[in-house]
């Protein structure tokens, strides 16, 4: 009994004293689970606009490997690009054909900037149509390695490393009653292509280095320029175009190997397309075996641009 009033004095002791005041202690409780409850919901949005940040800069880099659309374009009109396609010339029994083409393998996009690396490798042989066989005189063998950035809607540059090399095969030599020559190139080329709306196409150029050529030891420097305009819907799935291409040696002491073509797309997906064309090439001949002489070719084919 002495010990329960001994207990209740001290608790009216210290109520009056305020030093213990269960109202005031549930304040107090109250305002401190406020304070946890903001200090969480601060801690949480934190964390939410931290992951948000890394997630939006890893977005910024965006790898593909085998892209379906090339960022540079192709030169049409070059008699010597990567491609598969055969052409007849119209006044004489020759044939020009070529199988290969470039595979872009792997892409990578920074922002507006886009980066693309890939391999090509063609074959263009020269023939000979007789009544009873077919004739291969030349073989020309192109493999290089592009690399190509789009800077812009309209920019794109193209640089790399490439191998050329030209031959005399069996039937050219028995036929043309010559002597092959050694001929070969690396090379590295650099080239800046720019989209051109009023003309509905492109205009490019730049250079060729050769860092390694035979038979013409110090003569190393190949400026290339051109374009591609029109792309005229005629009907449905066909567009007509026009496109050029020349070039300046100076292993010829810079003459030049001019290309006019027109021609129709069909088929056409991304940067695939099936053409028809008409081309008209005049000046120093495009095969290294003849690199000295002059030809004049008006040429029909089929050109199967992936």
């Amino acid at each position: 009994m002495k010990i329960l009033i001994i207990v209740s004095v001290l608790l009216g002791e210290l109520l009056a004293q305020n030093k213990f005041n269960p109202e005031l202690e549930r304040k107090k409780n109250s305002i401190l689970f406020q304070k946890m409850d903001v200090t969480s919901s601060v801690s949480f949005q934190s964390k939410q606009t931290s992951s948000t940040v890394t997630n939006k800069d890893s977005s910024i880099y965006q790898k593909t490997f085998f892209p379906d659309e090339r960022i540079f374009p192709k030169f049409l009109a070059d008699g010597t690009a990567q491609q598969f396609s055969l052409n007849k010339n119209a006044y004489t029994r020759r044939w020009i054909g070529s199988i290969g083409g470039i595979q872009r393998f792997y892409e990578l996009r920074y922002g507006d900037i886009i980066f693309q690396i890939g391999l090509g490798a063609t074959v263009y042989a020269s023939l000979i149509r007789r009544p009873d066989m077919l004739e291969v005189q030349t073989a020309c063998f192109f493999v290089d390695v592009p690399i190509e950035i789009k800077l812009s809607e309209k920019l794109s540059l193209r640089t790399g490393y490439g191998h050329y090399s030209a031959h005399l095969v069996d039937d050219g030599i028995e036929a043309l009653k010559i002597t092959a020559i050694n001929y070969a190139k690396d090379f590295v080329p650099f080239f800046a292509a720019y989209k051109l709306c009023f003309i509905n196409g492109f205009v490019y150029g730049g250079l060729r280095f050769d860092t390694y050529t035979i038979p013409e030891y110090n003569k190393r420097w190949n400026f290339q320029f051109g374009g591609e305009g029109g792309n005229i819907e005629i009907i449905d799935g066909l567009r007509i175009y026009g496109a050029m291409d020349i070039k300046l040696k100076s292993e010829v002491n810079y003459a030049s190997t001019q290309s006019y073509q027109i021609g129709v797309k069909f088929l056409e997906q991304n940067s695939h397309a099936i053409r028809i064309a008409y081309t008209y090439r005049t000046g120093i001949e495009d095969r290294g075996q003849f690199y000295k002489d002059k030809t004049d070719l008006s040429l029909f084919g089929i050109f199967f641009d992936y």
